[in-house]
């Protein structure tokens, strides 16, 4: 992989960007404890990365729960919304840098590729004043299937007019790597707390911070 070949960087949100993984668990164990169920800290793990639908079809089937389909999805939101809306959120290390370098850099193209919805994610960029740092935003309401599935990053290389190999992933996940590995283009991960013993073999690189991705370009 050479950086002159490459076009647009797609980042992901969550513990990528936001230092969010822990309350995207804390609300799954919220929902989950209402019907009487509880899973530990590490149990969860297994789902960081994944669309909300996603992780719901894999609860009904573990734990055997009688529900509409998206009804643990919407309770889940609703709760992350408030608490976005009324808390501050934190970056990761480098994340506002490295939003700065390449949305600054000379016909290079941002994109943001994330599992969360819509609503979810605006809220987030708003509160930190990074709404106008990307080219492109996908999330899950913009396609049919979320990651492990690589419909989000094939729908921004689409809008973005790039091919697979123009773009660089950047995914704290095995499931967001799986993503932009089935979509063609190149991925850097990161792994974060909650992922650390995730599978990263794919990846073409596995680093310890936003910054490395910034040295890597410089």
């Amino acid at each position: 992989m050479d950086a002159k070949n490459i076009k647009a960087i797609l980042f992901d949100l969550d513990g990528t960007l936001f230092k969010t993984e822990a309350y995207q668990i804390k609300a799954w164990d919220e929902v989950l404890k209402k019907r009487g169920i509880t899973v530990s800290p590490k149990e969860y793990f297994r789902y960081v990365g994944k669309t909300a639908l996603e992780v719901e079809k894999d609860l009904v089937d573990e734990f055997g729960l009688n529900i509409e389909e998206g009804e643990l999805e919407k309770e889940k939101e609703e709760l992350i919304l408030r608490w976005f809306g009324s808390e501050d959120l934190e970056l990761m290390p480098y994340a506002r840098e490295a939003m700065e370098f390449f949305s600054s850099r000379p016909g290079f193209k941002t994109a943001l590729c994330t599992s969360g919805s819509e609503k979810e994610v605006l809220c987030k960029l708003k509160k930190n004043n990074l709404s106008d740092k990307f080219d492109v935003i996908i999330t899950k309401d913009d396609v049919l299937k979320g990651k492990p599935a690589p419909d989000i990053y094939l729908e921004a290389m689409k809008r973005l007019g790039l091919r697979g190999g123009e773009c660089l992933a950047v995914e704290d996940t095995e499931h967001g790597l799986e993503a932009a590995k089935r979509a063609g283009a190149f991925c850097f991960a990161i792994p974060q707390e909650f992922s650390i013993g995730q599978n990263f073999s794919k990846a073409d690189k596995v680093l310890e911070s936003l910054k490395d991705v910034v040295c890597f370009f410089e």
